[in-house]
């Protein structure tokens, strides 16, 4: 006999399948470009290091997070939601810096290659990830662990 019911399998599944969208996050690490970007002087500071620290700290969060929504932590499904906010946030913040702070749109140095990949195709992945995940989270229940 099984001692797991069929509904709790099902939430462990959709744990398991939403804790891998969090955890793919991880790639957002990759915000160290940012800072190294700084201290070449090929990007402006107040553009580089509010981007590249926010990056940074969604990106190394992201695994713990995951975690302790595969665990089944009551609590986690609120903490996601303020990660995936937070994420949110700092992606909307490091486009209106990059704006902001491009000395001239045409010659900036996210129009160039490798930069211009992360406005046209890093932003919008994490924030369709983070619109997935919270579009998961919005009706989760999780069994009663601490």
């Amino acid at each position: 006999m099984n001692p797991i019911s069929g509904s709790a399998k099902e939430q462990l599944r959709y744990n398991n399948t939403t804790s891998i969208l969090v955890a793919v996050h991880t790639w957002r690490i990759v915000g160290i470009a940012f800072l190294w970007g700084v201290s070449q002087g090929i990007l402006p500071p107040a553009f580089g290091i509010p981007a590249g620290v926010g990056d940074i700290l969604i990106g190394v969060t992201a695994i713990p997070f995951a975690y302790f929504l595969r665990k089944g932590y009551s609590w986690s499904r609120y903490a996601l939601v303020v990660w995936s906010v937070l994420g949110i946030a700092d992606l909307v913040n490091a486009i209106s810096l990059g704006l902001i702070t491009a000395p001239e749109f045409p010659g900036s140095t996210m129009t160039t290659i490798p930069w211009v990949i992360i406005p046209t195709m890093g932003v919008p992945l994490a924030l369709i990830l983070h619109g997935i995940t919270l579009y998961r989270l919005r009706s989760t229940g999780f069994p009663s662990s601490t």
